[in-house]
């Protein structure tokens, strides 16, 4: 299965309309929640996870060979299991701010994306499925700059109950993200299969240790 940065690969429309980007990405963002919330659950303490980089990627549009170029980057929990994403996509003129959290959130108020201290962005949902949701806000030029001069966003989101749920990606990285070159397709396929070599190593290492635990009983 593609992960949320692998999809971005697929070339998107033009227009830069909401509902395509949403269905572009929609079932790459759990790549390994199976495995991940099995480590979680067998042993109770999971190992600390490296946080994925910000990482950059292009594709043309096959139509009008219009470049599409976005900036992702994920928060992922210390299972390697997917908490949030947030990406800058780019066409033509036009820049667009995806963000992506769990289910189960109150669509109406849609949710927040802070840069430090800023004042918050506020972005729309654009479409859910059973196991995410999108949404979506056009940002300008200067929101850029916001972003490489920032240290930390923080998504917000509110629950059913209308609590908040806050999620924290760092910007360490994305100016030089931004401004360099997209990375190899071959790079991406490569990294996603360590990722997925890792889960299922800490999940083989979970049940050997609940094994071995039955057994001393």
């Amino acid at each position: 299965m593609m992960s949320f940065r692998e999809r971005f690969r697929t070339p998107l429309h033009a227009d830069g309309a909401r509902m395509p980007t949403a269905l572009v990405i929609a079932a790459a963002m759990f790549a390994m929640p199976a495995i991940a919330q099995d480590t979680t659950q067998q042993t109770g303490q999971p190992a600390p996870a490296a946080q994925p980089e910000w990482i950059k990627i292009c594709s043309e549009n096959p139509n009008d060979k219009t470049q599409v170029c976005v900036v992702t980057r994920e928060r992922r929990a210390a299972t390697g299991q997917l908490l949030a994403a947030v990406s800058l996509r780019e066409i033509k003129d036009k820049k667009i701010l995806v963000v992506a959290v769990p289910p189960g959130m109150l669509l109406k108020p849609g949710l927040q994306v802070q840069i430090d201290a800023n004042k918050p962005t506020k972005a729309a949902y654009s479409i859910c499925f059973p196991n995410l949701c999108f949404a979506e806000a056009e940002v300008q030029a200067d929101y850029v700059g916001s972003l490489k001069a920032g240290n930390n966003l923080i998504v917000t989101t509110l629950t059913q109950q209308a609590k908040p749920i806050k999620f924290d990606i760092s910007l360490a990285g994305f100016t030089k993200s931004y401004d360099g070159e997209a990375i190899d397709p071959k790079k991406l396929q490569d990294d996603q299969k360590k990722l997925q070599d890792e889960l299922k190593r800490k999940a083989e290492e979970a049940r050997k240790q609940l094994i071995e635990k039955q057994q001393g009983q």
